[in-house]
């Protein structure tokens, strides 16, 4: 059928055709009531891929182009799986292997995290971006199951130097000199046995801090450590030097207490080794076992192995409560299935302080204490390895330990400030 047009057209049919024309335009322009996109920065393959149009759609199913998720405020695994379509099951066996790990407990804002998935569409793996030179993946087997593995890469330290002196409290000039709340922590902490803070400073006292900074090409990594400390104050002056992963002062004497090896007062049976190809009792599954397991009652007080700060504190569905202590330096202790936890978050612990009562939280085949000891961010037999326990340097090392204090003290004495980066390489 044809239909013709009209003959007559008066202003005011040529009025509602252009208000028409002018609803229909608009229409296109305005926004809907649509929800928002997730936040996806970018489907590019590179490990922090560039931002890209926020209105990106999370349902892009390209293997060679991962889906990048940066993590703001509010966010948790659960919502990001949902908010990608990736069943919750996934989640479960993804946590399932993260159990001896707790790495996705890590989860904050800023941090990004890659989404991949195969020909079908189905999700194969994540990959949580720690930082510029760390990476963990979760891959996906056949079985359903996931396998974790991390990836670091090559990095290396660059030392600076803070200086100061105490204008009303140490906290105050330590920041005013560059260092941050962490640091100053350690500082005050490594220092704690042989001075008091608040009453032995005075206004004038000096402080020479070497931080040294890890770096990956000419890009910081965010992790710092300390190497040595000076703290002048009348006629007396107070050092603390690194050495193999612990604190001496000038003449070779540990500066805090040195480790307990066991987190208990009385010693149990271990009823599961340290072991790096462990069967697991409960899944079958071949899985690393990063700690021993120590046939603890419900209820056995667990104490700190050392002196520290509590970093973290969780409950997770498989390694159930759990406490992680940062002890300075290079050292890390972890307890899991916990009853109960006596510490809260960034409180300061002792040696010896009771900081929970062992339990039966998580999965488990009944109530244990799991005890691990990491030693820059790797897990070490507890039991038999070397750790800090003698309350001086070997007689053994002492040359080695002795060239390297003559090395700091030049760099405490002479280096320049923080405004010049020292170029010291130091291992790994």
């Amino acid at each position: 059928m044809i239909i013709k047009a009209a003959r007559h057209v008066t202003p005011a049919h040529k009025a509602l055709a252009l208000l028409a024309s002018l609803i229909l335009v608009l229409g296109t322009l305005l926004p809907t009531d649509q929800p928002p996109s997730p936040r996806i920065l970018s489907t590019a393959g590179s490990s922090f891929a560039d931002t890209v149009s926020q209105t990106q759609k999370a349902d892009v199913r390209n293997p060679q182009n991962p889906t990048i998720w940066k993590v703001e405020p509010g966010d948790n695994l659960t919502y990001i799986f949902k908010k990608n379509d990736i069943p919750e099951t996934e989640l479960q066996n993804m946590m399932l292997a993260d159990t001896q790990f707790l790495d996705l407990e890590t989860l904050q804002p800023g941090m990004e995290i890659g989404l991949d998935f195969n020909d079908n569409g189905k999700f194969s793996r994540l990959i949580l971006f720690r930082d510029p030179a760390r990476r963990i993946i979760y891959t996906r087997q056949a079985d359903g199951s996931y396998q974790h593995q991390s990836e670091t890469e090559n990095t290396y330290w660059v030392s600076e130097v803070h200086r100061g002196s105490i204008k009303g409290s140490f906290y105050q000039s330590a920041q005013q000199s560059g260092l941050n709340d962490a640091q100053i922590a350690d500082i005050s902490h490594l220092l704690s046995y042989q001075l008091n803070f608040r009453r032995d400073l005075r206004a004038g006292d000096r402080f020479n801090i070497v931080i040294a900074r890890e770096m990956i090409g000419q890009q910081f990594t965010g992790k710092t450590k300390i190497e040595a400390i000076s703290l002048k104050r009348r006629h007396q002056t107070h050092y603390a030097f690194q050495f193999k992963d612990h604190f001496y002062d000038r003449q070779g004497l540990s500066v805090t207490p040195a480790f307990l090896r066991w987190p208990t007062l009385k010693r149990y049976r271990i009823s599961s080794p340290f072991n790096k190809n462990r069967l697991h009792p409960v899944t079958g599954r071949r899985a690393p076992h990063n700690g021993v397991d120590l046939a603890t009652p419900v209820g056995t007080p667990i104490v700190s192995t050392g002196d520290g700060v509590i970093r973290r504190i969780g409950n997770h569905p498989f390694a159930g409560k759990y406490i992680d202590i940062d002890h300075g330096g290079t050292h890390t202790t972890r307890y899991l299935h916990l009853h109960r936890i006596l510490v809260k978050r960034g409180a300061r612990v002792k040696r010896g302080q009771k900081i929970a009562l062992s339990g039966n939280t998580g999965r488990s085949t009944g109530p244990h204490l799991h005890y691990e000891f990491h030693i820059k961010g790797l897990p070490v037999d507890p039991v038999r390895a070397k750790i800090p326990t003698a309350a001086s340097v070997k007689q053994q090392d002492r040359p080695l330990f002795t060239q390297q204090v003559e090395q700091q003290m030049a760099v405490l004495e002479h280096a320049s400030d923080v405004s010049e980066l020292l170029a010291l390489k130091t291992e790994q």
